[in-house]
C-alpha cells in the first residue's frame, strides 16, 4: 500500500473556479490537497500562523496564501478569495477553522466555504483526509512517516441549494455528511 492514496481526483475541476473544502488535522493538509488538485489551490490561512518563521512565511505565501484574521472582520481576506474565484482559481478552505486532534471535534462548521461558493457560483468540493494526524498535527508536532488517505468527493453545486430556507446552512449540512460517510469510521 503507497502512503499516500488519492480516490476521486477527477472531482476536482482541471478549468474553472471551485472552493476546495477539506477537514484540517495537520500542517500538512494543504500541500497533500494540492496534490490531489491538477493545478494550485490557494488557502484562506490564519495571520496568527505568519511571522514565526520567516521560511514559513516564504513557503506559504509564495504559493499563494490568503492571511485572513480571527479577531477581525476578514474583509481583505474575502475580497481576495472571491477574487481568486471569480478569475476561475481554486480556493481552499478549511470549514473547522483550524487544527482539529480528530474529525467532528468543530461542530457546526463554520459557513465560510458554503457562503464563498454561493457568493460566487462556484461548486463546493468536499475533500477527506485521514492519516495527517500522524504529523505536524496537534498531538504530533514533529515529522513521522504516515499512510494519508483523500477523499475528493463530487461537488455540491450552489444552484441545487437555492430554493432551500437556508441554502448555506443546506450546503454546509451536505458538506458534513459528505465528510462523515468517510472519516466517522475511522474517528468512531
Amino acid at each position: 500500500m503507497s502512503d499516500l492514496r488519492i480516490t476521486g481526483r477527477e472531482n476536482i475541476p482541471a478549468l474553472g473556479r471551485a472552493v476546495i473544502a477539506a477537514n484540517h488535522l495537520s500542517h500538512i493538509d494543504p500541500p497533500v490537497i494540492t496534490v490531489a488538485a491538477p493545478r494550485n489551490v490557494r488557502y484562506l490561512a490564519l495571520d496568527e500562523l505568519f511571522g514565526q518563521t520567516r521560511l514559513f512565511d516564504w513557503i506559504t505565501l509564495y504559493y499563494g496564501a490568503i492571511p485572513m484574521s480571527r479577531t477581525r472582520a476578514p474583509l481583505g481576506a474575502m475580497r481576495e478569495a472571491i477574487a481568486t474565484l471569480e478569475d476561475d482559481g481554486l480556493l481552499g478552505v478549511f470549514p473547522e477553522g483550524k487544527r482539529v486532534a480528530a474529525w467532528g471535534e468543530v461542530f457546526p462548521p463554520k459557513r465560510g466555504a458554503a457562503w464563498l461558493a454561493m457568493r460566487t457560483g462556484s461548486p463546493l468540493v468536499p475533500v477527506a483526509v485521514q492519516g495527517t494526524q500522524g504529523l505536524l498535527s496537534i498531538d504530533v508536532p514533529g515529522l513521522a512517516r504516515t499512510a494519508i488517505r483523500v477523499w475528493v468527493e463530487p461537488a455540491l453545486l450552489p444552484e441545487d441549494y437555492a430554493d432551500r430556507v437556508d441554502p448555506i446552512g443546506a450546503m454546509m449540512d451536505d458538506w458534513y455528511e459528505a465528510m462523515d460517510r468517510r472519516l466517522g469510521p475511522w474517528h468512531s
